[in-house]
């Protein structure tokens, strides 16, 4: 993409935060489910989850598409930093994909319902005891891919702004919205 090459593209730059505010919409909202009394509230606060983590794996195959396809590209010297922040971001996508999938497939595995209106079938013919222990291995799994996610996303932020407090570079900048 030409144009302005000091800084990333609305489109990229809009895609990056609202991913990011979901993610932490995702991972508070994911804390808070077992607090609700069983019934209805804790139905539908597993469904705003379950239909959000379905939208940010949609937003983020659009996000890849768009990296590969029409988001501003930058020549960075290929030097260790660059490359790590590279193996960072892909890092980043490759356990946000796993985590969303296997939160899907958590729902699947439970057969959760949909706001009380529909039903996600079970997955397999298991019985309750092997259900249950299929439910935690994945939900340990999501749960650890979750917080991976927030642990390696809170380093991208740190180095981010180190870069700016540190090294005096505009690489901050490049991600931020309305500033230059």
């Amino acid at each position: 993409m030409t144009g302005d090459t000091t800084r990333y593209d609305r489109r990229t730059i809009s895609l990056h935060w609202v991913t990011a505010i979901l993610l932490l919409f995702l991972w508070g909202g994911a804390h808070m489910i077992d607090s609700f009394p069983k019934g209805p509230l804790r139905v539908d606060a597993r469904s705003i989850h379950i239909v959000t983590g379905i939208g940010v794996l949609v937003l983020t195959m659009y996000r890849l598409l768009w990296r590969l396809t029409g988001s501003t590209q930058f020549n960075d010297d290929a030097n260790m930093a660059t490359l790590a922040a590279k193996a960072l971001h892909y890092a980043l996508y490759a356990i946000l994909i796993a985590t969303l999938a296997l939160g899907i497939f958590n729902a699947w595995v439970r057969g959760d319902d949909l706001f009380g209106f529909g039903h996600i079938p079970q997955f397999g013919s298991y019985e309750k005891a092997q259900r249950h222990e299929l439910a935690n291995s994945v939900v340990g799994w999501h749960r650890l891919g979750a917080n991976l996610i927030l642990v390696l996303a809170a380093g991208h932020a740190l180095v981010a702004i180190g870069h700016f407090v540190v090294l005096k570079d505009k690489i901050l900048q490049r991600m931020l919205p309305y500033l230059s």
